[in-house]
């Protein structure tokens, strides 16, 4: 699963609309600090991104993780997943991240929770979903393999989403 220590636009100084210089303030009727255009009145909000992903699960009830192979966090461990594209439904970000980065398509997706944390602003959309094949690594990571649910490598996942994530399928499943 993709990750960041901040948000892409958090840096952004001009106005997307108009061109012109944003300033900080707090909008009329509002009370956080923004980024602001004076000339246009456009706030520039930063908000969360989101992730969508899938805990690929083979009839014995091994599960598949992928090793990063990109930064942040590479050479951690991480269910398949990655930011959603705009226009496509978390369940489409799901399948298409697992089929990238696991080479490796997964049917009757079912949803284990949503995780969120503050910081750089992700909500991790995370699905169950039967395995339909063994999977292989893709561009972004360098390993697939498959776990049994006691064998999972806690002390070596990549974010605390993923363990979150994790456990919650466990605990669904009364592991």
């Amino acid at each position: 699963m993709n990750g960041g220590s901040s948000h892409p636009h958090a840096f952004s100084r001009f106005c997307m609309h108009c061109g012109q210089r944003l300033t900080s303030a707090i909008p009329e009727g509002a009370t956080k600090r923004r980024m602001v255009c004076l000339d246009c009145g456009f706030i520039h909000y930063l908000n969360p991104r989101p992730v969508a992903g899938t805990i690929p699960v083979r009839g014995d009830g091994h599960i598949l993780l992928v090793r990063r192979n990109i930064e942040p966090r590479s050479g951690y461990w991480v269910f398949p997943g990655g930011y959603m594209d705009v226009g496509e439904t978390a369940e489409e970000a799901a399948l298409r991240e697992t089929l990238e980065e696991a080479r490796l398509e997964v049917g009757s997706l079912e949803l284990i929770g949503v995780f969120t944390r503050t910081g750089p602003g992700v909500v991790v959309i995370v699905y169950e979903g039967v395995a339909l094949g063994e999977g292989e690594a893709g561009d972004e990571t360098s390993e697939v393999r498959w776990f049994a649910p006691h064998e999972i490598p806690w002390s070596e996942l990549a974010f605390d989403s993923t363990e979150w994530a994790l456990r919650a399928w466990a605990a669904k499943r009364g592991l």
